[in-house]
């Protein structure tokens, strides 16, 4: 079986296991959750990848200083950067009137 999402990264995409990846979907299920909040389907992507590249660099780091620790950084800071913006991207959609007579 493959990966459910593409992850453009070459150098951690070949890291990007099933297992990683469901666990990174876990966990971003988990934080919407927390916030009482329903994501689209294009933030839970966006999430996912991210957190599957935490999850990747995280699990494969063997030094403080390799390429790992590197990448661990950068997601880490991407994804504590998007999530703010998935959940009020969320309630934001929550908010809008609907297009269905009642």
């Amino acid at each position: 079986m493959a990966t459910t999402y593409t992850y453009p990264d070459a150098y951690l995409a070949r890291f990007c296991t099933e297992e990683r990846e469901a666990r990174a979907l876990e966990l971003v299920e988990s934080y919407a959750t927390t916030a009482g909040v329903t994501l689209s389907a294009s933030w839970i992507e966006r999430l996912t990848i991210t957190q599957t590249y935490v999850l990747a660099a995280l699990e494969n780091q063997a030094d403080p200083e390799d390429l790992f620790a590197a990448k661990l950084k950068a997601y880490l800071q991407q994804f504590d950067a998007l999530l703010p913006q998935a959940v009020a991207a969320a309630k934001a959609a929550a908010d809008e009137p609907s297009n269905l007579a009642i």
